[in-house]
């Protein structure tokens, strides 16, 4: 009941703040002519490259902090000029439009776009559009994007000038591969090794300079637990990876980067669009995507997925899925934007691959089904998200963000252990109805204003998360064999009697909870000159009770962010960076001789070179030098007790290189590279010294392409080659996992039947049918074949 009063505050906060400010006057309605006109006519700083002019225009908005109307089609296929100094927003917009055949006017509280008139020409109707919301990332574009959603509580800022390594898969992207799950996506980055799917939730732990990260982040708001975060696919609109540690971002965990799961909007003009395909095997799925706006201006929008998925998979496993996401957004005011979003996510599946334990890592046929149907897993997840945004004046700016998501689920587990003798013998596990619910939530205030001719967006601001697992004292089973069973057997193995469980009351057991203060100041000192520094008050707790023992962990850690920008042409960002990320300490055992002591949080430390350069506006060039410096905790041997000591270093040194865009009009790639020399310099054990650290491949290298015909309009030709290092499953590296390259191939076709848009698509994913491990346990994906075909309505 705490964390519910303590949520219930949080929202009355937000209401709180705003209320404050209406006391001081600041009310959040439209503004006048009179209100608005200077703002147009002051001089701010631009900096804006050159690049589709749908996207300048939102960086324009975000500059100048005014309001925008815009028709989409006015603005499609036209290209702005780049833009660096000070001026005038009215100066920066005729700029940008210049000969383009488009003007700028005001009308009250709006700045619009229009055509130029000609004589007897009849203009296009007017919509209200926000400009962050102009589409990015379209195939049209080589899927790049010009803008992150948000990178913790810096907010949206232009991809080339964060002081990170990231890259973005946008939804074009997703459909266009016939993604069903995250691991498709994560197999094709170049920053991120292939996952292996979580079975009982479909979320992926994402491997990133060979760190697990296994907490992901929805919508810029960190989850405290993996677990119960259910997604699916239609849900998201892009996926933002970042690449390295993220301490003043998201708070505790996360050593080498943080996945951001941002999902879909309300659509600008009318979507209707209508899916049906085949995920491989006899998996056929529906899917609808509706969206548009309530009103003529635009103030208030929708958007619907829905998805039904049912059949097999290529090996014979059983799936049924069924997802409801549905938004709604608007301007409540000029200067005030809200939105809720809801997701409902129903997913079973039967026969689901095992976990193998490994003595000698062998090749298995990966085509093969080797767990029985009663194998299986169901999970049923509500999820909810809510915004704010208000700007009453283009110095402050207020953001805030609840989310929640409730889960139930359940399993059975088939576990396959090698013994000495090379055989094999099943371990089963039984798991009842459990219950998980994550909670997330952040506001933060931005103000700008200049001290001399410097100037600073500061942000201040708290973010809070909390993940607490319930289960049943009755609610676990587990069952052995030690006869030796063919592999080829496994799946005809007889259910055994669990007996009686899953009666008892669900009760809570665990608890995780991650609280922010912050405080960051982005500096610009001209218009090549820049500076983000930040602090972050970061507090962790844990708590296990019940079934899970009787601890408690609560400790509180300072960590620092330093960024320096340097833009010595006006296509180039170059940036250094320092980073910290705190993980949990521990409370000592009793077995220790320091038994009972609360150890503080290990810090771990990144420092990053990188490189961004645009060149072209559809063609981005990322590159980073970086050193990871991660502390350990361990026994120290000591005698006759030994003691819980934090000591020892895991380093992780390497260079990353990655290019998304169009590099031709008709050749768009997404590729690059990992290359990386890791392991553990200190230890309490000296035969670990040296080793490399477990689920690490030190190289990676990837790129996906494609390439539309000029002779054949509308048909594009696409495939990948990935490839993914050796790397250990023990970590005295006597298990090693062998590098293996995969090949993908397929096609697209899009044209228009009966006047409306037809897309049919095809791909082949393992194209060779490679016999692969993709970690310790999991097995690779065999060869799948996978087809849609999408029309609009």
């Amino acid at each position: 009941m705490l964390h519910k009063v303590l949520w219930y505050l949080f929202s009355r906060l937000i209401l709180l703040t705003l209320a404050v400010l209406l006391t001081m006057g600041i009310t959040p309605i439209a503004w006048s002519q009179s209100a608005l006109s200077p703002a147009w006519a002051i001089q701010v700083s631009i900096n804006i490259s050159s690049q589709p002019l749908a996207q300048a225009l939102n960086e324009w908005a975000q500059q100048t902090r005014l309001e925008l109307i815009v028709q989409p089609a006015l603005v499609a296929d036209k290209t702005a000029p780049a833009l660096s100094g000070n001026m005038t927003p009215r100066q920066a917009l005729d700029r940008l439009l210049a000969g383009s055949g488009l003007a700028a006017t005001m009308d009250g509280s709006t700045v619009m776009i229009r055509t130029i008139a000609a004589a007897g020409t009849q203009q296009l109707p007017e919509m209200l559009v926000r400009a962050e919301s102009l589409k990015q990332g379209t195939a049209e574009e080589g899927y790049r994007v010009s803008n992150i959603s948000s990178v913790g509580p810096w907010g949206e800022r232009s991809l080339r000038d964060t002081p990170y390594s990231m890259s973005v898969v946008p939804s074009d992207l997703i459909e266009n591969i016939n993604a069903q799950n995250m691991g498709q996506i994560f197999k094709m980055n170049p920053l991120t090794q292939e996952p292996g799917i979580a079975g009982f939730t479909g979320v992926p732990i994402v491997v990133i300079r060979g760190f697990s990260s296994a907490n992901p982040v929805y919508d810029g708001i960190p989850m405290a637990s993996l677990v119960g975060s259910a997604v699916s696919v239609i849900e998201i609109d892009r996926v933002e990876i970042l690449s390295g540690t993220s301490g003043f971002l998201y708070g505790g965990g996360r050593v080498g980067g943080a996945v951001n799961y941002v999902t879909k909007n309300s659509t600008d003009i009318p979507l209707r669009r209508l899916t049906f395909g085949n995920y491989g095997g006899t998996q056929f799925y529906g899917h609808a995507d509706i969206g548009g706006k309530f009103d003529d201006r635009g103030r208030f929008g929708y958007r619907a997925n829905l998805l039904y998925q049912g059949g097999d998979t290529a090996i014979g496993e059983p799936v049924k899925q069924k997802v409801a996401n549905i938004v709604l957004d608007g301007h409540l005011t000029d200067t005030l934007y809200a939105d809720l979003k809801y997701t409902y996510n129903d997913y079973s599946r039967e026969a689901t691959q095992p976990f193998f334990y490994m003595r000698e890592r062998t090749i298995i046929d990966t085509s093969k089904r080797y767990s029985p149907k009663w194998a299986s897993n169901d999970v049923e997840s509500h999820k909810a998200y809510t915004s704010l945004r208000w700007d009453p004046t283009k110095y402050f700016t207020l953001r805030s963000a609840f989310f929640y998501q409730h889960t139930e689920m359940r399993y059975d587990q088939m576990n396959i252990n090698e013994q000495i003798d090379g055989t094999f013998t099943p371990r089963m596990a039984n798991n009842s109805w459990e219950k998980h619910e994550n909670y997330g939530g952040y506001i933060y205030l931005d103000t700008q204003f200049s001290t001399f001719a410097i100037d600073h967006k500061l942000t201040l601001g708290y973010s809070s998360t909390f993940y607490e697992y319930f289960m049943r004292d009755d609610g676990y089973a587990s069952r052995s064999s030690t006869d030796s069973v063919l592999l080829s057997e496994f799946k005809n193995i007889s259910e055994p009697a669990w007996g009686s469980i899953g009666n008892e009351p669900k009760l809570p057991v665990w608890v995780n909870r991650y609280n922010n203060i912050l405080i960051g100041d982005n500096i610009t000192f001209n218009d090549q000159w820049s500076a983000m520094i930040g602090f972050n008050y970061a507090t962790m707790v844990n708590k296990a009770m019940g079934s899970y023992g009787d601890s408690s962990y609560e400790k509180s850690a300072l960590t620092p962010t330093v960024s320096l920008l340097y833009k010595p042409i006006e296509d180039v960002t170059t940036y250094v960076s320092y980073m910290e990320s705190l993980e949990n300490g521990t409370v000592v055992g009793n077995t220790y001789a320091n038994r009972g002591e609360v150890l503080p949080p290990l810090v771990s430390k990144q420092y990053e070179v990188g490189v961004k350069y645009d060149i072209n506006p559809n063609l981005l060039l990322s590159t980073a030098l970086f050193r990871i410096e991660k502390a350990n905790q361990y026994s120290d041997l000591a005698t006759p007790i030994p003691s819980y000591v934090q000591d020892g270093l895991q380093v992780h040194n390497g260079v990353e290189l990655v290019l998304t865009g169009k590099v031709t009009d008709n050749l768009a790639i997404m590729g690059g590279g990992t290359l990386m020399d890791i392991g553990v310099e200190k230890s309490n054990n000296p035969a670990m010294e040296g080793k490399k650290p477990t689920n690490a491949a030190s190289r990676m290298g990837k790129i996906y392409a494609e390439y539309a015909l000029p002779w054949v309009p509308g048909l594009s030709l696409t495939g990948g080659i990935y490839y993914t290092g050796e790397k250990y499953a023990d970590a005295a590296n006597t298990d090693k996992i062998p590098s293996y390259t995969l090949y993908d191939i397929g096609a697209r076709y899009t044209t228009r039947v009966l006047d409306k848009a037809l897309t049919v698509r095809l791909n082949v994913i393992n194209l060779t049918g490679k016999n692969y491990w993709q970690n310790a346990n999991y097995l690779g994906v065999p060869r799948t074949v996978a087809f849609s075909v999408s029309t609009m309505f």
